[in-house]
């Protein structure tokens, strides 16, 4: 047989979805149907929107006309003479920094056809300030498909590189700490903008352009006129006197007046003169910034039914980023239909805002800023009412988090390890109303909505010593680690579980191992020379311990490693022994599984054995039939490649298009689009360009929503093409 033409050499790599010898759903994505040789809808999908992720701005806004003025004409008429225009806000807690700069943005929404990106980079959150490095993984996510490089440098460079041509855009930095870290999120091209938000003024940017613009106090007049839209103006004339001095007790700060006028609308027939006395006690006067935020919220939480008050002293201690039903109710112990009437309550006192629903999640809350939850935290801190809460709410919110997330990975992979049998006499909270997932897909939707309110209760539960909620947790975020493929993450919070892993006295070697492949398949995504190390460290303890299957998986993973690196004769030895020892087991489906992996290693190694792959990949197919469809249809789509290969075009033509159907039935949308990719390079090698662009561009409709590196490559065949 001849050797069909083409670049094979340049073609997709394999990427596997299954692992630990469990089936992994990816998440749903809608695509199309299959019929011959394309997809019934061939027009391309469109490329994502562009973000649209600024702060709802305030309901309630007076005056700041003299603000917006200013920062509009500092933003607009530099366009024309500075690549990026940098604005850095700064103001003491509660003056309205965020509120003004995301008003101000929402009101140039036309001039930055780009998108409007906001990241928090959670200055006074209590697992912050957040790093570049993971400010950039945030802004790469938004404009691109795909997992963004693990390196600090390389993630900017892609940056730079994503920004240069785009249309202008606008990007806001809320609650900033370091000037070194907003430097680095800074984008390249022209006609861009960016908004930072800071206590104190980030003088370190001044080289970079910066325009520093303090924000104070709103005037007298502006204050009398939000609470009079706030509440009722006659009910200001009414006691002109005590009103005059809510104004001046707020010292114009929008958070203070923002909390009055939540007590004014919640107690209507309360005399404003009452509250005037609420807020000042003996002193009877205004104080400055800090207290008099402390002083309002003081008066907040004093007007609070005691257990609303509670949920709000506990809420002030997690880590989490923002705040829902379910896990109010896991960390007080009540029902949820009180935890909803809880946060109500926080919400109309103007303590939490709420965020809008989410699908899954319910209504979403969160403090109204980070200077709120730190006072909040300090009533808690000096409140008598709250001792001994303390140490049980961060290891209820734990418990809560891992009863869902490994509910969630026994939805999502079928026969995953089971953190939770092992001694769970050791794992003392146990939430009353567990949260439930009702397919696979809503399982990995729910770990990807709270994987940030996730990884920053590992982080917590590591740093306070609740080491058997570290690794349980970590490794049931396995189905949310292989869909995200968020590799940075993945062997950072890996390390930290294999360290509490080992204070851990009800874990052993097993859990161990388990742990360390999970670790390694992070750090082979990486493609990290550690892996091979952590593999071969799995496969000393397998053999140690005589657990002949599990040094079999080691074997597989480390053959899997060296094939990814491209290393096929180094893979062989290792696959073959995995092969044997799961034959001798009569595990079926790991030989097929490991058949897969021996025949793309006989097509790369030279001189390529094509009449041996082929084999391998009808015997893994006819294994995993009506067993592991997911794994079947790779098994297909390696046999059509190797047809293609050896010049039979009918029969690997045929192998792929029903293999790139089986895909989408099984929601596989990235391995349907590399088979499509595959098919659209044998249309371009046999000189059917028309045929190729229609299949690259159908390859391009599915990689978009889930791989950018992909979706670049497909570009650049199609603009080759053209």
């Amino acid at each position: 047989m001849t050797q069909a033409p083409g670049p094979w050499s340049n073609h997709a790599t394999e990427t596997r979805n299954s692992t630990n010898g469990g089936t992994f759903h990816s998440p749903v994505i809608q695509t199309n149907s299959l019929t011959g040789l394309t997809i019934t809808t061939t027009t391309a999908a469109p490329e994502p929107p562009p973000a649209r992720q600024l702060p709802t701005p305030p309901r309630w806004w007076v005056d700041r006309d003299a603000d917006l003025t200013l920062l509009e004409r500092h933003a607009l008429s530099r366009r024309a003479a500075h690549g990026v225009t940098v604005i850095a806000l700064h103001g003491a807690a509660g003056s309205g920094t965020t509120a003004l700069a995301s008003g101000f943005l929402h009101g140039l929404r036309g001039h930055h056809p780009g998108g409007q990106l906001y990241v928090d980079m959670r200055g006074g959150e209590p697992d912050g300030p957040l790093s570049a490095r993971r400010a950039l993984g945030f802004l790469l996510r938004s404009v691109r498909s795909g997992a963004p490089p693990v390196d600090a440098e390389e993630r900017a460079s892609w940056w730079r590189s994503v920004t240069a041509e785009r249309a202008p855009m606008c990007l806001l930095l809320d609650n900033a700490v370091h000037a070194r870290d907003v430097r680095v999120c800074l984008p390249a091209g022209c006609g861009h903008l960016v908004l930072t938000t800071s206590r104190s003024p980030l003088v370190d940017l001044g080289p970079d352009g910066a325009i520093f613009h303090g924000v104070g106090p709103l005037p007298r007049g502006a204050a009398r006129r939000y609470l009079a839209l706030r509440s009722d103006e006659e009910r200001l004339r009414a006691e002109p006197a005590a009103a005059e001095q809510l104004v001046q007790l707020a010292a114009g700060l929008p958070a203070a007046l923002s909390l009055t006028a939540a007590q004014l609308a919640l107690h209507p027939e309360r005399p404003l003169s009452a509250l005037v006395r609420a807020l000042t006690g003996s002193r009877g006067a205004a104080q400055p910034a800090g207290a008099t935020m402390t002083n309002h919220l003081a008066a907040a939480y004093a007007g609070l039914d005691p257990d609303t008050a509670r949920t709000c002293r506990d809420l002030s201690r997690l880590p989490v980023h923002d705040i829902d039903t379910a896990l109010v109710a896991a960390v007080r112990g009540i029902s949820p239909e009180d935890a909803t009437g809880h946060l109500s309550a926080l919400a109309a006192a103007a303590v939490l805002e709420n965020l809008g629903s989410h699908e899954l999640r319910g209504p979403l809350y969160r403090f109204v800023s980070p200077g709120i939850r730190e006072r909040v935290r300090e009533l808690a801190h000096g409140s008598r009412e709250s001792d001994g809460e303390g140490p049980d709410v961060l290891g209820r919110a734990l418990g809560w988090a891992l009863a869902a997330a490994s509910a969630a990975d026994a939805q999502a992979t079928d026969s995953h390890f089971r953190t939770l049998d092992i001694n769970p006499g050791d794992l003392p909270h146990h939430p009353q109303h567990p949260v439930r997932h009702a397919h696979p897909e809503a399982a990995i939707e729910w770990l990807s909505v709270q994987s940030e309110n996730l990884l920053a209760l590992v982080r917590a539960a590591h740093h306070n010593g609740l080491h058997a909620y570290v690794w349980r947790l970590v490794y049931s975020m396995w189905p949310w680690w292989r869909a995200a493929g968020r590799s940075e993450e993945w062997i950072e919070v890996h390390a930290l579980a294999l360290v509490s892993l080992g204070h851990d006295r009800s874990a052993g070697d097993l859990e161990e191992r388990h742990l360390l492949n999970t670790y390694g398949l992070g750090l082979r995504l990486a493609d990290d020379p550690i892996a091979l190390r952590t593999f071969t460290r799995v496969r000393e303890m397998a053999s140690l311990a005589g657990d002949v299957l599990s040094e079999g998986q080691a074997f597989y993973e480390l053959g899997a490693t060296h094939l990814q690196r491209g290393d096929a004769a180094e893979a062989v030895p290792f696959l073959q022994r995995a092969r044997s020892i799961r034959a001798e087991h009569s595990y079926t489906r790991g030989v097929a599984l490991a058949d897969i992996l021996l025949g793309q290693a006989a097509l790369r190694m030279p001189p390529a054995d094509t009449g041996e792959a082929l084999r391998r990949f009808r015997d893994a197919r006819t294994a995993l039939e009506g067993v592991d469809a997911y794994d079947a249809a790779r098994a297909l789509a390696w046999q059509g490649r190797a047809h293609l290969q050896t010049g039979e075009l009918p029969a690997g033509e045929g192998a792929l298009r029903t293999a790139a159907q089986e895909f989408l039935d099984c929601h596989a949308p990235r391995k349907a689009a590399q088979a499509l990719e595959w098919l659209g390079c044998a249309a371009e090698d046999g000189g059917r360009r028309a045929e190729a662009r229609t299949l690259y561009s159908q390859a391009l409709s599915l990689y978009l929503p889930v791989n950018g590196a992909d979706a670049d490559r497909i570009r650049d065949r199609l603009a080759r093409l053209n």
